[in-house]
Order: C-alpha cells, then structure tokens, then sequence
C-alpha cells in the first residue's frame, strides 16, 4: 500500500497554493490527508451602541444564517441531498458553530478548525482522499477565507452600483474597491478546483448565503469588520439590497433506480427516480442530444430490469426542494446486473406529474 502524504495547512495561503497544485495534472498524490494548524478563523468585530460583550438578536441571526449554510454544503457533500434534514442529530452536534465573545468587546472569534475537522471526518468514505483534500479546503476558503469574503463585497458592489439611480450612492459606492489582483486570482483558482468536484459545487454559493447572514447582522453597527475589511452599518445595508437568491442550481450525480419512464409527451422524456444513496425521489426530464438516443435507451432498459443507473443530473433547488431536474447523461452502473432490492417505502409508479 502506498504511503500517505500529510499536508499541512497553517494560512490561506497554504490553502491556494495546495488548491492551485490540485488543478495541475499529477499534483496531489492519490494517497493524501490534510491537517489544519491554527487555521481557518472567523473574527467578526462589530462596534456601535449595545455591543459590549454581548451577541445581540442581529448579530445571533446573521450566526443562524452562517449554521444553516454550513449544514445545507455539508448535506449536499455528504449525503448527495438538498434537504438539510438528512443530517442526523450527531451531524448537526457535530458542525454546531461555536462562537466566542470576548468580555467587554464586541469582538466574535468561531471556532471553524473543529468543525471543519469533523466535517472532514464524517465526509471522508464519500469520496477519494484526494478529492476530501480539495474540498476541505474549498469549503475552508469559501467560508472564512479572507479573499473569499473581500470577493463577494466586490461583487456585491458592483452590482449594487448598477442597480442604483441614486447618483450621490453611486458615487459612494465607486470610491471603495473591496477585492484586489490577488484576490481576483485567488478565487480562480477556487473555481478551478471546484470544477472536476461536482460535490463541491455548491460550496461558494451557500457560503455566500452565510456572508449574506453575517452582512444583514451588521447592519445596525457603526462599523464592523470580518475578513479584514471594515464595513459601516449603512454600506452593509446598501450592499444586502436585493442579494438573496431564491434558486441554486445543484448537481445531484449518482446512482438511481427508475421507477416510471413517460414518454407520452411529444419531445418530453420524463422519468421519476430514486436516489439509491440518500433514497429521495423526483421527477426528471432526460436531455439526450447523442445521436442514438442512447441515454434514453440505458435509462428505459434501467427500468425494465430493475437494475441502477449512473446519471449525471443538474437541478434546480429552492427551499430545500427539487423544482427542475434535467438528466444530462447516463452511464450503465459497475453492478448493473445484480437486482436492486426493493427501497423500504412506497414509491408511486404512476406516471411524473407537474
């Protein structure tokens, strides 16, 4: 058996520097463990009136908000799910956010190596070594890098500035530059190692709901800083304006057995499948653009046999619930010809509606 390669990481440089190798072919062995030392942290500093060694209602939501994403990134790498309520009562114990308020201050210090720590424990027989290593380290650079957060305000701010009429707001907005060349090239190297992870795909998007929570939360400050960057209350309040997303596209790639194929639509293949690993059930259009149609026929003969599918499927999610699923591919499963057995509950085999 090969030997193990430890990396270790000690700062978000460590971080991109060992991502920017994951993207490069034969960077990271096969054989591979990440240890983290005395990184990442969280400091959040909020000044203003009430906010003395205290965690007032708005800073406690914005705290909720950054819980509730780390458990929507860690359902969707752990148990392929968008619904949060796959996590067990130990998950949730286990990514519990810890916060520290340090007497007299406003100062808020999260305790995110553990968690990430568990995170990667409980990750861990879900994927390849190497692949655990490069999402470690996406979710630890998505959530509390610095870079990651100086991104977002950018985004947030450039947005914001075409959004606006307000000539006097524009005009505020465009004296402040949140993101630098570093950061810009930092965050591709994000989106490079998220690119061959589809589990990490979702990863920045819900860490950016939880930098939304966190921005809402410092809205009734004087200032406040996280991630290096010192934000006044009525920015932040400009920056929230309009930033919540009501969808995410997520890719739910796996192992299905078909339970109904309707083809009875014109031009419409509809299918309703079960997910063999976390046992949800939608409905899905099959998008074949091959020349023989041959997803659709594995699909169909999947059906016919009773024997699992590998299908590559990009969904839409909204509120924990799949809206929209459209099946881009489909691959015969290593095991296809032993029988599933029969899933432990009822699933309907009328035909896909809505």
């Amino acid at each position: 058996m090969a030997d193990t390669q430890e990396i270790v990481i000690r700062s978000e440089q460590d971080a991109y520097d060992t991502l920017k190798l994951a993207t490069r072919e034969g960077g990271l062995p096969e054989h591979v463990e990440v240890r983290f030392e005395g990184w990442p942290t969280l400091e959040i500093v909020v000044k203003g009136e009430g906010y003395t060694g205290t965690i007032t209602p708005s800073i406690m939501q914005g705290f909720i908000e950054f819980q509730k994403a780390i458990y929507r990134t860690f359902a969707l790498t752990r148990y392929n799910s968008v619904n949060i309520n796959k996590l067990t009562k130990d998950d949730k114990e286990a990514l519990e956010l810890w916060i520290k308020v340090d007497e007299g201050s406003s100062r808020f210090s999260v305790e995110f190596q553990p968690l990430l720590e568990r995170f990667v424990d409980r990750v861990g027989d879900k994927v390849t070594p190497k692949s655990l290593v490069i999402i470690a380290l996406i979710v630890a650079a998505s959530y509390v890098g610095n870079s990651s957060y100086r991104s977002y305000l950018e985004e947030r701010r450039v947005t914001r500035i075409a959004e606006l009429e307000s000539q006097e707001r524009i005009a505020e907005l465009e004296e402040r530059q949140y993101a630098d060349r570093l950061d810009v090239e930092r965050m591709q190297i994000l989106a490079d190692a998220t690119r061959d992870e589809p589990r990490a795909a979702n990863i920045r998007e819900y860490a950016d709901e939880a930098r939304l929570g966190v921005m809402k939360s410092m809205r009734s400050s004087e200032e406040a800083s996280v991630g290096g960057i010192t934000l006044e209350g009525d920015v932040a309040t400009e920056l929230a304006k309009n930033a919540r997303r009501e969808a995410h596209e997520v890719r739910l790639d796996g192992l299905y057995r078909v339970h109904v194929v309707d083809s009875s639509v014109p031009d419409v293949f509809r299918i309703r499948v079960r997910n063999i690993e976390n046992g949800e059930s939608f409905v899905a259009i099959v998008q074949d653009e091959t020349l023989e149609s041959r997803h659709k026929r594995l699909i169909q003969q999947a059906e016919w046999a009773k024997t699992p599918v590998f299908m590559s499927i990009n969904a839409r999610e909204v509120g924990g619930e799949i809206r929209k699923a459209v099946v881009l591919g489909a691959e015969q499963a290593p095991d296809a010809n032993n029988r599933l057995p029969a899933p432990d509950d009822s699933t309907s085999d009328d035909p896909p509606s809505g």
